[in-house]
């Protein structure tokens, strides 16, 4: 059965954009629901990183009538599907009580429309903000997959729904075009065959299933389970070939590595999973960061850099914010690297303003180790400061609950949580974080053995035992 979400906006359109307010307000400082250890002192950080993004948004951010692009470096004039992304999503994160971005983001993703290919999705290069500089019109999915998440926390930052039916086609367009049936990522639409075996692991993103899964609803068991699991497998494959735990930039199809090197396509990898732990408490993630962070911790931010030989950890000769701050996010998977998480945003912050790519990373990164990154989709949250009332929030989850064929069916009303538990009470697995409003089919992949499901909503907890085979 499909999922039918419903999320209630209130009187809050009215007010909310008349006043320019926004309902998660920058600084957020949240601590995830103690998911992850984040860095000791939150307050500077945030200074630091408005600092960065203001200077950001004056080299990078580049306004034309009623569209806009982030540079690919000061002066340039070519664009980058990926800049649009890592654009909106700062827009997004960054906006406060004295200056909402809405009017920039909605410029940002202007520009992703103005450019859109025949298959729904940004073309992921563009000259002069007028031109594809790519004859063949092909998008890349690391762009679009962090505009369709930006769409979906701009429907709760600036309170429109508009957003999330954007969003919507958004995902539909990437599941068409840039995912397999198997689940499995492309890195774009015109790849032809080879994108069957090419794989870009960074360019996935765990941390939005969920939110996916919530907002199409059409596909939602796709997101939640079939995509999640087959890109986790690659992510899993490549951090196991090597005891740094270190992702490749490119693989094949089964996680096989392309050239040895953790360089900058892979950099978004300890992101993108250190992302789910904190929204969604993923254990899967947890893990592959918690491999790389060990290899992390036995050195000095001031000698990080890359691109890093995976297999034997010999560094390169960048030393600038992508490889010093995406290998910072892995630290957040234990608290006995409080100190060197620490470490390695001072030197982050000591590498002052760089280019697009290192300074768009760092404030990604940066946002995110200070608890300034939140999921605004989540039940727990509430917004901070003055401003108007948090979006409301479908209540509670109940249960139906059936399990066989190592398969949970449960029915699930408004914001709610399914996790497995081990008999001592530790997660194994995150089955479901999302809004939904129906029957919910979750497959439990793990080894045989008696196990706890625990879902969660507003008010609610149930939990049941079930015997995998």
């Amino acid at each position: 059965m499909k999922i039918s979400t419903k999320i209630a906006f209130s009187s809050l359109l009215a007010f909310g954009l008349a006043t320019a307010t926004v309902n998660f307000p920058f600084p957020q400082n949240s601590d995830y629901g103690g998911t992850a250890t984040l860095l000791s002192d939150k307050a500077t950080a945030a200074s630091q990183l408005k600092q960065g993004f203001e200077w950001w948004k004056t080299a990078f951010y580049n306004e034309s009538g009623d569209i806009a692009g982030v540079r690919s470096n000061e002066g340039s004039n070519e664009y980058f599907s990926e800049g649009v992304g890592y654009g909106m999503l700062l827009m997004v994160y960054f906006s406060d009580n004295t200056t909402s971005y809405q009017a920039q983001f909605d410029k940002l993703w202007n520009f992703y429309k103005k450019f859109e290919n025949k298959n729904g999705l940004m073309i992921w290069k563009i000259g002069n903000m007028s031109e594809s500089w790519d004859a063949g019109n092909g998008a890349a999915l690391d762009g679009d997959i962090d505009a369709a998440a930006a769409l979906i926390m701009a429907a709760y930052q600036f309170g429109d729904t508009k957003y999330l039916d954007e969003a919507r086609t958004l995902i539909k367009a990437m599941k068409n075009a840039e995912f397999e049936s198997n689940g499995l990522h492309m890195p774009g639409d015109a790849w032809g065959d080879a994108a069957y075996n090419r794989k870009n692991p960074g360019y996935f993103d765990p941390a939005y299933m969920p939110l996916f899964a919530a907002v199409d609803t059409d596909n939602s068991t796709f997101w939640s389970n079939t995509a999640y699991d087959a890109n986790m497998k690659l992510y899993e494959a490549s951090s196991n070939e090597v005891s740094t735990g270190l992702i490749d930039d490119w693989t094949d199809k089964n996680g096989k590595s392309e050239d040895d090197w953790y360089s900058y396509d892979a950099s978004r990898a300890p992101w993108r999973n250190a992302k789910a732990v904190c929204w969604h408490g993923d254990q899967r993630a947890l893990a592959l960061d918690k491999k790389m962070a060990a290899w992390v911790a036995n050195i000095p931010a001031s000698s990080m850099s890359g691109a890093v030989i995976r297999s034997s950890g010999q560094l390169g000769g960048d030393h600038n914010s992508t490889f010093v701050t995406s290998l910072m996010t892995a630290l957040i998977s234990d608290p006995s690297y409080q100190s060197k998480l620490d470490e390695y945003w001072a030197e982050a912050v000591n590498l002052g303003n760089e280019n697009y790519f290192n300074q768009s990373l760092k404030l990604l990164n940066g946002l995110l180790v200070s608890g300034n990154m939140p999921n605004l989709t989540a039940g727990s949250l509430t917004p901070i400061g003055p401003g108007p009332a948090a979006l409301p929030r479908p209540v509670a989850s109940t249960s139906s609950f059936h399990f066989a064929n190592n398969t949970v069916s449960v029915n699930l009303n408004g914001q709610s949580k399914v996790e497995l538990l081990d008999l001592q009470g530790r997660v194994v697995r995150t089955l479901w974080n999302g809004i939904a409003n129906g029957s919910v089919s979750l497959s439990v992949s793990t080894q045989p053995g008696i196990y706890l499901v625990r879902i969660q909503g507003q008010g609610v907890t149930e939990t049941h035992k079930v015997a995998v085979k």
